[in-house]
């Protein structure tokens, strides 16, 4: 089977899980026999690689794109110019004989419509956020809606990374059920190194849909029981909001903003932390908390998450609820049992959720529209 597939992220340019999602998908599908061209577009620091015999990443544009980023170099003009102007190379670029076309969220999903038509095969559609995960149910803008419930309408198939996901379409969207598959993201291992310390660690977007401000709040209830410190690592247009929002609780100096780390980073503070914790107002899967554990560190996760619906042995708690949010953080930082408990029978379901697991379930779904 070959097939062409379209992303806005790719590995070494990455900013979440839309871009460990390609990659590690875009790999295992490879070494189940798929040939896979992935377009994505054009980066600064020289052309993309494959080692894999069946996949090869083709850069799309002449110049860079840095999507979500604060830079502001595109293909031209602006974030959404670039996007559209991506999604016409795609269809200009894409030739050949593909038996289906996947696309991966707004961002793509006008290509996959096109070149749905001009090359007369299925499109598939992985559904990563939706715009009232994104706007945190709070101001939804009605053109992204617009591009994402034509996208659904037009896709043969879509893949929700949850049930979660899969609820939000067909009550929010009116798309049939009945087309929706669901597959789990899965989890590349980091590994258990080094020593814990009494680090609370939240890890990833800045944004209002991630619930930042509720791990603040909470942060400082706990601060008033324990002696611990929090990190905030990664980066967002709240970053100036949640730094005066520390200094305003009085916590500012028990709070470290890491900004974007580096991979190794990454590894290191997932390490060194006691308790990881996933705090988001709306989050589709959550694939942090999974990279948490597999580093042995337990999660609290906020029950708003697709993640909660595929682990058991984690703590969860309503995003806004800071109260119950604390008492759970005290409890891991003060029961070693608890800690232990969590961490071992954690780890053991992550054997469940694996990447591989992940490509055979999309290969499933490929095989339901060649077929």
């Amino acid at each position: 089977m070959k097939i062409a597939m379209i992303g806005w992220e790719y590995p070494p340019f990455k900013v979440g899980g839309l871009g460990t999602h390609c990659y590690y998908l875009t790999r295992s599908l490879a070494k189940l026999g798929v040939k896979i061209d992935f377009f994505a577009p054009k980066v600064s620091r020289g052309e993309r690689k494959s080692d894999l015999e069946n996949l090869r990443i083709i850069d799309v544009g002449e110049t860079a794109i840095y999507p979500y980023g604060t830079e502001t170099k595109t293909i031209d003009g602006d974030f959404f110019t670039a996007v559209e102007k991506f999604n016409k190379l795609c269809y200009e670029k894409v030739n050949g004989k593909y038996e289906l076309i996947h696309c991966h969220d707004w961002l793509t999903a006008q290509a996959g419509i096109m070149l749905k038509e001009k090359l007369g095969i299925p499109l598939v559609l992985t559904i990563h956020s939706t715009e009232y995960d994104r706007s945190a149910n709070l101001n939804p803008n009605p053109w992204f809606i617009d591009i994402e419930r034509n996208a659904m309408e037009k896709a043969d198939r879509i893949i929700a990374v949850s049930h979660y996901t899969k609820r939000i379409i067909v009550e929010r969207y009116g798309i049939d059920e009945n087309k929706i598959r669901v597959v789990h993201n899965g989890v590349n291992p980091i590994g258990e190194h080094g020593e814990k310390k009494k680090i609370v660690l939240y890890l990833g977007r800045l944004t209002m849909q991630k619930g930042v401000e509720f791990f603040l709040r909470a942060a400082k209830k706990v601060l008033e029981k324990e002696d611990c410190s929090f990190v905030v690592a990664g980066s967002g247009d709240m970053l100036p909001q949640l730094i005066h929002l520390s200094i305003a609780l009085g916590i500012a100096d028990k709070v470290m903003f890491t900004g974007p780390l580096t991979e190794d980073e990454v590894k290191h503070i997932y390490r060194i932390s006691s308790v990881y914790v996933l705090p988001s107002v709306s989050e589709p899967f959550g694939i942090t908390a999974l990279e948490a554990i597999s580093a042995g560190t337990p999660v609290i996760i906020s029950k708003s998450s697709g993640v909660a619906e595929a682990l058991r042995n984690c703590l969860t708690a309503d995003f806004w609820d800071v109260n119950e949010m604390a008492n759970k953080i005290v409890a891991l930082l003060r029961y070693d049992a608890l800690r232990k408990t969590l961490k071992e029978n954690a780890k053991k379901e992550l054997r469940f959720l694996t990447w591989d697991r992940a490509a055979r379930k999309t290969l499933e779904v490929y095989r339901e529209v060649v077929s």
